[in-house]
C-alpha cells in the first residue's frame, strides 16, 4: 500500500515510505506523517486532503490502490465528524436482553411446560428474541411426546451440552470406562430424524455379507473401554460410503451425528 519511492499523487501531492514511516509532502515540504500500520490516520489524512481539495478522490484511489467506495465512506465521515472521527473507539454495546439470570429463568419456566409465548409474557421479553435463543442453542425445549425421533437441531443442542466434551453423553458410562469398570459400552439404538448421511445405512447389509465383522473377534482386540471393536469397524465402513477420504477428515465431522449414525 505504501512504496518505499517517493510516488506522486498529483503535480502538487507525493508521499514516501521510509524505515516503517510514511511521509507526505506538498512540494517539497513536508506536511504529515504517520506509522506505516496506523491506516486510521492513513484514512484521516486522505479524506482531508479531498475536502480541502488538495486532491481528488481519484488520484487518492489510484496513488494508494484502495477502493472508490472505501475513499467515499472515508470522506463521509471526515465529514460527519472531523479528524476525531476516526479515532473514536467503538460504541459501547446495548445491554443483553437475555442475561444469566433470565436465561436461567427462561429455561425452568420451559422444563414446567409453559409454551413460549407465556415464557416472554413472563420474563417480559420479546417473543422473537425468545425464539432466536432456542434457535441457536442457548435455550433448550423438550421434545414433544407427539414427536417420536429427535431432529438434528436438538440432538446438535444436546450434543454442545454434553458435560463431557461435544458429544460425549452417556456420562456414566464413559466414567465407568475410564476406570477400567467397563468391557465396552453396549449399542442403543435410538429412533432419529434427518441423520447426516443416513443413506449409508442402506449398504449396511452388504458390508457385513462381504465379511466387515466376519474375523474381528479373530484380528483385532482393544483394550477395556467405552469403544468396542465392532463400532470402530462399522464406523470405519460408514467412512468409507460416505467418502470421507481419511481419519483426519473426521475433525470436519460432527462427533455427535456419527454417533447417532451407528445407533440409529
Amino acid at each position: 500500500m505504501f512504496p518505499s519511492d517517493v510516488t506522486e499523487i498529483n503535480e502538487l501531492v507525493s508521499f514516501a515510505k521510509r524505515d516503517g514511516t510514511v511521509y507526505y509532502f506538498n512540494g517539497p515540504m513536508p506536511v504529515f506523517s504517520h506509522p506505516e500500520t496506523d491506516r486510521a490516520s492513513f484514512r484521516m489524512f486522505a479524506s482531508q486532503l479531498v475536502v480541502n481539495d488538495n486532491c481528488t478522490q481519484a488520484q487518492i484511489v489510484r496513488a494508494f490502490g484502495i477502493s472508490a467506495i472505501s475513499m467515499k465512506r472515508y470522506v463521509k465521515q471526515y465529514r460527519q465528524g472531523g479528524a476525531a472521527g476516526f479515532f473514536k473507539g467503538r460504541a459501547a454495546r446495548q445491554r443483553r436482553v437475555l442475561t444469566p439470570a433470565v436465561l436461567q429463568k427462561a429455561q425452568e419456566l420451559i422444563h414446567q411446560g409453559h409454551g413460549r409465548k407465556q415464557v416472554a409474557q413472563e420474563l417480559g421479553i420479546k417473543s422473537d428474541t425468545l425464539r432466536k435463543a432456542i434457535q441457536a442453542g442457548r435455550l433448550v425445549e423438550p421434545i414433544k411426546k407427539s414427536e417420536a425421533f429427535a431432529d438434528k437441531s436438538h440432538r446438535s443442542v444436546i450434543d454442545s451440552q454434553a458435560d463431557m466434551g461435544m458429544g460425549c453423553v452417556r456420562v456414566e458410562q464413559r466414567v465407568l470406562a475410564a476406570f477400567g469398570g467397563l468391557v465396552e459400552a453396549p449399542a442403543r439404538f435410538e429412533a432419529g430424524r434427518d441423520v447426516s448421511g443416513g443413506g449409508v445405512l442402506w449398504a449396511l447389509p452388504a458390508l457385513l455379507a462381504n465379511g466387515l465383522l466376519h474375523w474381528q473377534a479373530e484380528c483385532f482386540k482393544l483394550p477395556r473401554g467405552f469403544y468396542g471393536v465392532v463400532p470402530v469397524l462399522l464406523l470405519m465402513g460408514f467412512l468409507a460410503l460416505a467418502r470421507v477420504k481419511s481419519l483426519e477428515r473426521l475433525r470436519f465431522e460432527a462427533p455427535g451425528e456419527l454417533g447417532a449414525l451407528s445407533r440409529t
